[in-house]
């Protein structure tokens, strides 16, 4: 299984050298990933990157919360279960896209990262932009940071 790749923000990214490597899904988290958490609109740095990928790739925006009008170029899978997306699942089997084309960025280990890797998806995880978060997603930050000190000691 390939390793975490780890950066601070999606900005950090080289999609240019992934692009060159084959990869032509990339699927982001919203929340925290792309825009602070319950946030409509999109930053502009953030909506530059995706328009400019979506010129060379498909970009899709998968998250759990609740759907919201965002204009750009992408498909849109709104409350999508992560880690277990059944929604994903048949996004990929109705597009005949195959998981090793994919890249998933995201900031959360049990949903984001996990899916990516239960799909066989390239994964980037990024820190949460922003301190506020839903009470379900801090707590799971609680294991995460566990997780990942135990991780950090066993290297």
């Amino acid at each position: 299984m390939k390793r975490l790749t780890r950066v601070k923000k999606v900005e950090d990214i080289n999609f240019d050298e992934l692009v060159r490597r084959g990869y032509r899904y990339f699927l982001f988290d919203f929340d925290n990933t792309l825009a602070p958490w319950k946030e409509r609109e999109l930053p502009e740095e953030k909506r530059k990157i995706l328009e400019k990928l979506s010129s060379r790739a498909r970009v899709v925006i998968v998250s759990n919360g609740k759907p919201r009008k965002v204009d750009l170029p992408a498909t849109f899978i709104w409350r999508a279960g992560k880690p277990l997306s059944f929604k994903v699942w048949r996004f990929l089997k109705k597009e005949k896209i195959d998981p090793r084309r994919c890249v998933m960025i995201g900031d959360q280990l049990f949903t984001d990262v996990l899916m990516g890797k239960i799909f066989g998806f390239h994964v980037i995880k990024v820190e949460p932009i922003s301190q506020k978060e839903f009470l379900g997603t801090k707590i799971l930050r609680l294991f995460e940071k566990m997780l990942e000190g135990r991780c950090d000691e066993d290297r």
